[in-house]
């Protein structure tokens, strides 16, 4: 099957639930659950502990320490909100199989990456039983066990309930079998939570204590003072600073505290180490403004704030990426799939925002075109993207939710499909003047017609892309035109695939993506013997990769081999940096 990875490395490299900027304002501890001095064994019993301990260290940072849904980059406005996992209603209509697929093959369009590679199969079912509980309170197992105790004490509890089943659904049938339809929906529901609860050894137990205690490190302090990055403003003189502390093992505390007359702060007898994480916030005018520390910086931090701007002329197009692939689609035809990553650059010195918003309190920040004549394969109206088709007299777009920082952090993802019978013309018009990095990358046999662009890249032995780089300045009617032609070598064992099967396909790609686009960005920018090493071993993880899904190698080695390379890869890359 012809690899499609380079197309979606992006997605997958900015996806994720932690690692990104951004923290909460409020931090909860993570309950881990106690032992029960005689659990119910069975054939399969997913480690609700262990589930704990995964999503304390790969999931509160978009889902919350409670599993709420307000994580750090919620907060921070990095991300739209996530589905709320202690809403009790919601949740009992899904499954905990349909969890378990969603933790493996990932939401790209939500930037939730695929873990089928980065957790075991077991790994996955530990903390999809344990997201899964997450709905569960004390008062509602106190009265489950009530009833099932009074109404069926002498029934024998069932060891496992199957992961195919919600609640709801084993609900209905519980209700029919044991009870002759005669508990409340409300109470049925009760019950069911109480025996799942009990088939995963799963008992109510008293939170981790605050990281202090029992945390045999040195107490120092966490100074620093706060600023204001925009002309004129303001740091409030009750402005309110939070500090977050903690790992997932020990679990996560805070301390709060105010800026004096100085503006300047401090945490005091606060446990150093290197084993902690660290995060400094301050919330300004409703937005989050935050700093991850090492206990090697907590010395001088500074956390600085911004007003906000609606005025669109400080708005440029400051970085254009486009990865080009053919696919077959079979509900479209022939085609290229193109990922586009559109880089913005705020010249002010403060946070861009229009003010204008929809009725669930997202922002209408940033309306972007799609190409004339694409298919629109990307965006969420749950998520943070809003896309708009098939109107009339209105180009297809994708509307941005997320404000824009100054500087050039701000990105935008599209993803689109072009008919392609030999040749395409790419011709998309923008809504804000250009002067940006443009680069495209090409699968081999592809080429890029365009005045602005040079071969920069022809791919190394092994390799099957290529890669064009230019710069782009429009004053007027900013417009991104360019002409794709060629045959791409692998055609002939081109995989024919429909628009909902594609994000399964390209799901096993996520592992190494980062690492991936880390080794473009080098290639692109240097030609040292370190790079080439780099690009050789992209390569090489990639013909693995291909190899063990055409079942040319076996799979133990491949996992073994494959653990090889990335560990070298890293090494190579660190060094780099």
């Amino acid at each position: 099957m012809r690899r499609l990875v380079f197309l979606f490395l992006f997605a997958f490299a900015l996806g994720g639930c932690s690692g990104l900027g951004g923290e909460p304002d409020i931090v909860a501890t993570v309950a881990r659950p106690a032992a029960k001095p005689a659990p119910i064994t069975s054939a399969w019993q997913p480690d609700i502990d262990n589930g704990a301990r995964i999503f304390a260290e790969r999931c509160t940072d978009c889902h919350g320490q409670n599993g709420d849904g307000q994580g750090e980059l919620v907060l921070a406005g990095s991300i739209a909100k996530p589905p709320d996992m202690t809403d009790r209603a919601a949740v009992s209509l899904k499954s905990p199989l349909e969890w378990f697929r969603i933790i493996t093959e990932g939401r790209i369009e939500n930037l939730m990456p695929p873990w089928k590679n980065a957790l075991t199969e077991a790994e996955r079912w530990d903390v999809a039983l344990y997201s899964y509980s997450l709905s569960y309170d004390d008062a509602l197992l106190e009265a489950g066990k009530a009833l099932w105790s009074k109404k069926c004490g002498e029934c024998e509890m069932p060891t496992m309930i199957a992961p195919v089943y919600s609640d709801a659904k084993y609900g209905e049938q519980l209700n029919i079998e044991r009870f002759d339809s005669g508990l409340t929906g409300e109470e049925i529901g009760a019950v069911v939570a109480y025996l799942r609860s009990e088939s995963l050894d799963l008992v109510s137990g008293p939170a981790v204590g605050p990281v202090t205690e029992g945390a045999q490190v040195p107490l120092s302090r966490i100074a620093g003072r706060v600023r204001h990055g925009s002309a004129g403003g303001v740091v409030p003189a009750d402005t309110v600073l939070q500090l977050q502390y903690g790992n997932a093992e020990l679990g996560f505390s805070q301390a709060e505290t105010t800026v004096d007359a100085d503006l300047n702060f401090s945490f005091e007898d606060i446990p150093l180490t290197e084993a902690f994480r660290y995060v400094v916030s301050a919330v300004y005018r409703g937005r989050l403004f935050s700093r991850q520390l090492s206990a090697g910086s907590a010395s001088d931090v500074t956390i600085t704030l911004y007003d906000l701007t609606q005025d669109p002329t400080v708005l440029s197009v400051s970085r254009i990426d486009l990865f080009v692939d053919e696919v077959e689609l079979a509900d479209l035809g022939a085609g290229l799939y193109i990922s586009q990553i559109i880089g913005f650059h705020n010249k002010s010195d403060r946070i861009f925002t229009s003010g204008r918003g929809f009725d669930d309190g997202r922002e209408a920040v940033l309306l972007v075109q799609f190409p004339l004549g694409a298919r629109i394969m990307s965006g969420d109206e749950n998520g943070r993207y809003v896309v708009i088709e098939d109107m009339e007299n209105i180009p297809d777009s994708l509307i941005d939710t997320l404000p824009v920082p100054p500087g050039d952090s701000h990105q935008v993802i599209l993803e689109f499909f072009l008919p392609y019978d030999g040749e395409a013309n790419i011709e998309q018009s923008f809504n804000y003047l250009i002067d940006a990095e443009l680069s495209v990358t090409l699968m081999e046999g592809l080429s890029v017609q365009s005045d602005l662009l040079q071969l920069e890249d022809d791919g190394a032995a092994g390799e099957s892309f290529r890669v064009y780089s230019g710069r782009l300045r429009v004053d007027s009617e900013p417009k991104l035109s360019l002409t794709i032609s060629g045959n791409p070598t692998s055609r002939g064992d081109q995989t024919i695939v429909t628009r909902e099967s594609l994000p399964a396909l390209l799901a096993g790609a996520g592992v190494f993506a980062a690492a991936l686009l880390g080794a473009f960005g080098l290639m692109r920018r240097r030609r040292d013997s370190s790079a080439s090493e780099i690009d050789r071993l992209v390569a090489e993880l990639a013909r693995l990769d291909e190899d063990h899904d055409q079942g040319r190698i076996n799979h133990d080695l491949y996992h073994h081999k494959r653990t090889e390379l990335k560990a070298q890869l890293a090494e190579l890359m660190a060094g780099d940096e």
